[in-house]
């Protein structure tokens, strides 16, 4: 798939992401940019679940921009031929409502596979309070000291939130 900043009719979603990603910076401008977003979760309807990946230890949920990306992460993954099925919802209504429901600590992975590739880790700022992992905290702890997260937000998120 061709880059994002290629694609003239990027959503801002991934404009954002791919801003987010060369910078580092204003990590709040990217969840606000996502809540606001529509975003593509792909789900099973016999018996009703939503795909969970697990990278180091941690449940990821991946969700998409864009059914182009959704349609590249299915191919590269040998399930171009299968039927999807998919939901479209909010970033909002997925990190409140959705992810509340989902096993402790799992966090959002927009776009896998693709240059402006972000993750939304299950921390305070991003997720609702209630089922952050860091809700215990102190709040003058860095993103990257809540284990076991070090090793993903530090790459994601450059160590501070």
């Amino acid at each position: 798939m061709s880059s994002a900043a290629s694609i003239p009719d990027a959503p801002p979603l991934v404009r954002e992401a791919l801003r987010f990603r060369r910078t580092v910076e204003r990590p709040a401008d990217l969840v606000a940019t996502f809540r606001s977003a529509g975003v593509y979760l792909e789900c099973v309807s016999g018996p009703p679940t939503v795909p969970v990946v697990h990278v180091d230890g941690i449940p990821w949920l991946p969700v998409f921009s864009d059914l182009r990306y959704f349609a590249e992460y299915r191919r590269q993954r040998g399930e171009a031929e299968q039927a999807a099925e998919y939901l479209l919802l909010t970033g909002a209504r997925l990190l409140d409502g959705y992810l509340p429901g989902m096993p402790k600590g799992t966090s959002v992975l927009l776009d896998p596979l693709q240059e402006h590739t972000v993750t939304l880790p299950a921390l305070r700022g991003i997720l609702p309070e209630s089922i952050a992992v860091d809700r215990d905290q102190p709040d003058d702890r860095p993103v990257a000291a809540q284990s076991p997260y070090e090793t993903p937000v530090k790459r994601a998120w450059g160590g501070t939130l």
